[in-house]
């Protein structure tokens, strides 16, 4: 089989290293860009990257903040700008997970979807777990002339609190 065609039909895959806190996405699709978000304010921390290298990296993080990644598709020359509200029972279980490796590189575990929710005159669209189940929202908040591309939100937010 040839590896460089085995390398590109291989899934993107968002990895987080502790110690420096670094976020580096591996097999990267040339026509996504790939961005930073506060996980606990949803605003937009990086501007979006190409993946036309097969890789993205963000490096020299703040330890202290936990960050969500996501992607989009057709960016072209523009800027974009988006923010992340996720619903109230969503908790980011960050530390628990690095806790446990070891002080390794770590996978993140959970891939949102975004989809319309019809409400789009207001550029609000819902995220979505693997069940369809809404876990929040993307805001969008420029450039105001195209609906996103959002593809996916790749989070640590998986653990539901609201039964404890």
């Amino acid at each position: 089989m040839n590896e460089n065609k085995f390398l590109n039909d291989s899934p993107e895959q968002v990895v987080l290293t502790p110690n420096p806190r670094k976020i580096g996405i591996t097999n990267a699709h040339a026509q996504r860009a790939y961005g930073l978000f506060d996980s606990e304010t949803g605003t937009q921390v990086s501007e979006f990257r190409k993946g036309t290298t097969g890789k993205v990296e963000f490096d020299n993080l703040d330890p202290n903040r936990h960050y969500d990644v996501g992607a989009i598709e057709g960016m072209g020359d523009d800027k974009p700008q988006f923010a992340i509200a996720w619903n109230y029972r969503m908790k980011d279980n960050t530390d628990e997970i690095l806790k446990n490796s070891d002080n390794l590189p770590v996978v993140y575990p959970e891939r949102y979807l975004i989809k319309d929710n019809k409400n789009n005159s207001n550029n609000i669209f819902d995220i979505v777990d693997d069940k369809g189940d809404k876990v929040g929202e993307v805001v969008k908040l420029a450039p105001t002339s195209d609906k996103p591309k959002f593809e996916y939100i790749c989070s640590f937010k998986v653990k539901d609190d609201t039964k404890e």
